[in-house]
């Protein structure tokens, strides 16, 4: 079933509950939305993109982007579950997707690129959700995915935790090559492996997101 065109003031109104945490509102409006176009509430949430050109202020992006972006793992979740659950991978009814996304449409979602190519995994990811992150890797994000600018969410993960550094840690770094400090850290143990304090957020998201991604490469092969 082709997804709907829904009219701005109604995305900018799931947008709003969504980017303000209001689960009650976003509840209320994609039932009184469910029953409007007599479609699934998966259709809306899929349906739901800002796109206002960028030049007009629209940023492109999902209803996903905005409880990934502010770390609002229940919104997120509730989005996340309604999806997932209205055509799971496994379903093999035909008569399901007629009336709901297809797995295709789902992923498309779930990786959508808002106008800097950013996916909700990159917003989740550089402002170091791990929660968020992991909920989004577990229901199909891609973390493969690049930006516009060539990023992906591993890099914008480890930048964040660069720019929580203390400023002269980040000092005594300057001038080395990427990669030339390796550092193990094991996630939980509250510091790093020299010791040197607790394990930062955008670290425990790159530890995660490149153990989750090993293991997804494992899997495939």
């Amino acid at each position: 079933m082709p997804l709907l065109t829904l009219p701005p003031d109604q995305i900018d109104d799931l947008i709003y509950s969504a980017r303000a945490g209001d689960l009650e509102a976003l509840q209320s409006d994609l039932s009184a939305l469910s029953v409007q176009y007599s479609v699934p509430q998966a259709i809306l949430i899929a349906s739901a993109i800002d796109a206002e050109p960028e030049d007009e202020g629209g940023s492109g992006s999902s209803l996903l982007h905005f409880p990934a972006a502010n770390g609002n793992l229940e919104i997120l979740s509730h989005l996340l579950n309604i999806l997932i659950s209205a055509n799971p991978p496994s379903s093999s009814n035909p008569a399901s997707s007629n009336s709901s996304p297809t797995p295709s449409e789902i992923s498309s979602i779930l990786n959508h690129r808002n106008h800097s190519g950013n996916t909700p995994l990159h917003w989740a990811a550089l402002n170091t959700h791990l929660e968020c992150v992991k909920a989004l890797v577990e229901a199909g994000a891609d973390i493969s995915i690049k930006n516009e600018a060539g990023l992906d969410a591993v890099f914008l993960a480890e930048r964040a935790d660069w720019s929580a550094r203390p400023d002269d840690e980040v000092e005594e770094g300057k001038g080395q090559e990427e990669g030339d400090e390796e550092v193990e850290v094991t996630i939980g143990e509250g510091k790093d492996a020299a010791g040197a304090g607790p394990v930062s957020k955008g670290r425990e998201v790159v530890e995660w997101l490149l153990a989750a991604d090993a293991q997804d490469g494992g899997n495939e092969s």
